[in-house]
């Protein structure tokens, strides 16, 4: 009996391990992004938008805790969003002022803004509200487009007296309101 006992407990114990390795060998990527000095809190960003979108000229991606395109929501959001002018698959871009010179809005995207505990309203976040990040440094960004409409987007923004970063994994449908 003991023997018969002993034996399911390994079973039980290998197929355990197996699960555990398995997970760690295809782990989900996660959609979130971290602020640094905020004691290392995450924030989880599982939904993803093109916003004012056009297959030629790109537009503004979202990713946020919140589903905006739900039309009853109207709440609290987190969030980043940041302008891409030209779309281009793979694409590593890096941030410059739009009105540089050197500008290329091939390799270059212009603007970036993130949001913690802002109110979102009317289709749009509210000016002065939660803490807002808009005086972007530095900061690259590289998208890949996978088939459908599912993105990989990782992100390092430095906006002098912090530092944001995440990346988004999944569906990032077009809102154009």
């Amino acid at each position: 009996m003991r023997k018969l006992l002993f034996s399911a407990i390994a079973a039980v114990a290998l197929l355990t391990a197996c699960d555990k390795d398995d997970d760690n060998n295809n782990p989900t990527p996660k959609s979130e992004f971290t602020i640094d000095g905020q004691d290392g809190k995450t924030t989880e960003t599982p939904f993803g938008f093109r916003v004012q979108w056009s297959v030629e000229e790109g537009g503004r991606m979202l990713v946020s805790n919140v589903n905006i395109n739900d039309p009853s929501f109207s709440g609290k959001i987190d969030g980043v969003s940041f302008a891409v002018d030209t779309f281009v698959n793979g694409q590593t871009y890096t941030f410059m002022p739009e009105d540089s010179s050197a500008f290329n809005k091939k390799v270059n995207f212009s603007a970036a803004d993130v949001v913690v505990g802002a109110n979102f309203t009317n289709n749009a976040i509210v000016p002065g509200t939660g803490k807002q990040l808009t005086d972007l440094q530095s900061g690259r960004i590289a998208i890949t487009k996978d088939p459908g409409e599912s993105y990989r987007i990782t992100y390092i923004l430095d906006y002098g007296d912090a530092k944001v970063s995440g990346e988004f994994n999944g569906l990032m449908p077009v809102v154009n309101k």
